[in-house]
């Protein structure tokens, strides 16, 4: 089977967002990411606040400047991580019309999957396959943890196509 598919930047970033939700996810059942443990730690520490000053039950008596600057550090710190977070994606972001971004042919063969692409050519043994994994219609195939050959929903004409290329996929994987 040949596939002649088209990359776009949006394609790329649904490409990166289920990249990092696959590898940042939780390792066991019941386990948090970072970012929500760090705002359960900033309504703990409110909470303690309110508990040391249980005496006075009352919210006039509540040290709300010491409240604050408890609240201050996890406040800055979530929103320099959200900053650098959406900085890296944008500065990693691949060139339009280079390797990864742009139009490209997919071969399909009993050796393996051959890519090309206006810079160049790659095979790909089937052994390197390692998954291949769908995402709101994109087809994923895995050759590494990071490393994969997108191809977008909208390059298939039909849900058949789709569900032919993935048998194929999976017969030699």
């Amino acid at each position: 089977m040949i596939k002649t598919i088209i990359v776009t930047e949006k394609d790329y970033l649904n490409f990166t967002d289920y990249v990092f939700r696959r590898l940042c996810a939780p390792q066991q059942k019941g386990g948090s990411g970072f970012l929500k443990n760090m705002i359960i730690w900033c309504i703990l520490a409110i909470a303690f606040m309110f508990i040391f000053q249980i005496d006075s039950i009352s919210l006039s008596s509540f040290h709300w400047p010491s409240a604050a600057i408890a609240v201050l550090p996890f406040v800055v710190f979530i929103i320099a991580y959200s900053s650098n977070m959406r900085k890296l994606r944008q500065s990693s972001t691949p060139n339009e019309n280079g390797l990864m971004l742009g139009e490209k042919t997919i071969e399909f063969g009993t050796g393996g999957i051959t890519e090309i692409n206006p810079l160049g050519s790659c095979f790909y043994k089937w052994e390197s396959v390692e998954s291949v994994e769908d995402n709101n219609g994109d087809l994923y195939i895995f050759l590494d943890k990071l490393l994969a050959l997108i191809i977008p929903a909208s390059s298939f004409s039909s849900d058949i196509e789709k569900a032919e290329l993935q048998a194929i996929v999976k017969k030699y994987v």
